[in-house]
């Protein structure tokens, strides 16, 4: 692991780099990201590649960081030192919360309004707000996605279910049918996991009907009574199976190729349309509507009726104190534009925020796909707070307290409140 100090002396040498480039004609843009994945990163170099290859007076060079969607502590040691890279890939619901951090630039101090109108006209409605603060644009949306529940049909046939559950209910018979254990006790297969993969606490509140936050009042809703059964309902699970036996079987659960799904260990679970480029690079045997599918997420059955996912996604942004910001937005134009987005999406199985594209015959590709793109006009999206990422991080930490036993489901979500909603008054005065 580097040191601060090592870290900010190797990108200070890559900045005279840079310099020294610009110098001979061509500048050079830094641009950090995360995507470590063999699809999602061949995918942005060849995003990059054609920028490159369009622009002969800007090189953009990519650099991978590994981090998290709401660490950006690399990010903030480049920026003290003076290092910062001109381009950073941004989790877009945390877009408000850098913001007010004084982490990016405002997008509207390099170009006119009119420019900024223009690019909002492309964009999907929820897209913009989540790269949207105070009036101005800090980011530009990269990509969306959307979460259903991928089952394996060859599972259901073998345990005498003719189609996937519909309801919470229906759910939960499925996964105790599902569910295999050797003569020991030791699980050989789980049908489902509420936690696993992109089975989050917005997931779950959301699919339980309940609302995390009220524009409105601008107060957090944490507590709302159904919000509370979802954090009920996924400690039911923690306690039918046991959170020891679910954590020691886990354990041996990896990622692409050592998917759970993939290898069988697994009959159900939630997750986004990413991942059907990984069934095809590793499972190439696993076929859909021969050995899985996807269906909508399960609901309570008052609530089954309607269809509901949510939608998340990228962006790109400008950190603070970019020394070549002016080209950095050009690229980040193209990224984020209708040629950069649909390479991105035609090859990673990711959907594009740019709304032109959302109906692109090579965008919706085969059926299993546009089932992904259609799911769109049903996604809710995290609430673009300037909290974003303390409240995500919060919210994971109480339902890992509830999952293990360690509060109620009402107190940690108390606590949630309790926590976060004094950080937002003050952000929002």
């Amino acid at each position: 692991m580097f040191s601060k100090r090592i870290l900010v002396s190797l990108l200070s040498v890559a900045l005279v780099l840079s310099a020294l480039t610009s110098v001979f004609g061509k500048t050079t843009v830094t641009f950090w990201h995360s995507h470590s994945g063999a699809t999602d990163r061949a995918s942005i170099q060849r995003i990059v590649d054609e920028f490159n290859k369009q622009n002969p007076d800007i090189e953009v060079k990519v650099t991978i960081v590994p981090g998290s969607e709401t660490d950006v502590s690399k990010l903030l040691t480049a920026i003290a030192g003076g290092v910062a890279p001109d381009v950073y890939l941004v989790d877009r619901f945390t877009a408000a919360q850098r913001a007010v951090a004084g982490v990016l630039e405002p997008l509207n101090n390099l170009t006119t309004s009119k420019e900024i109108s223009d690019l909002k006209k492309q964009y999907i409605g929820f897209a913009w707000d989540e790269a949207s603060w105070d009036g101005k644009v800090w980011v530009l949306p990269f990509d969306t996605d959307t979460r259903a529940l991928y089952y394996r049909l060859d599972h259901l046939k073998e345990a005498g279910f003719k189609a996937p559950p519909k309801t919470i209910e229906e759910l939960d018979v499925y996964a105790e049918k599902l569910t295999k254990k050797d003569p020991s006790g030791r699980f050989l297969r789980i049908g489902f996991i509420p936690w696993f993969n992109q089975g989050w606490h917005y997931t779950w509140g959301w699919a339980f009907g309940g609302e995390f936050y009220d524009p409105k009042t601008k107060k957090l809703a944490i507590t709302d009574p159904r919000i509370v059964k979802s954090f009920e309902w996924q400690k039911s699970y923690a306690d039918k199976f046991g959170m020891a036996a679910i954590q020691s079987f886990s354990s041996a659960f990896g990622a692409e190729a050592q998917d759970p799904f993939i290898m069988g260990m697994i009959s159900m679970k939630v997750d986004g349309d990413w991942v059907l480029s990984g069934l095809d690079r590793f499972a190439p045997n696993l076929k859909w509507g021969v050995h899985y599918g996807a269906t909508y997420i399960p609901r309570p059955a008052e609530l089954a009726k309607k269809p509901i996912t949510w939608a998340g996604g990228w962006s790109l942004g400008i950190p603070k104190g970019a020394k070549n910001a002016k080209a950095a937005f050009e690229f980040i134009k193209f990224a984020c534009g209708p040629v950069g987005q649909k390479i991105y999406s035609v090859e990673t199985f990711h959907l594009p925020t740019i709304t032109a594209l959302l109906k692109d015959p090579e965008v919706r590709g085969e059926k299993r796909h546009a089932f992904f793109v259609d799911l769109v006009r049903y996604a809710k999206n995290r609430p673009p707070l300037p909290v974003g990422a303390l409240l995500w991080d919060e919210l994971t930490a109480a339902r890992d307290a509830v999952i293990n036993g360690q509060k109620t489901p009402l107190k940690a979500c108390q606590d949630v409140e309790a926590r976060v909603q004094p950080e937002l008054d003050k952000l929002l005065k």
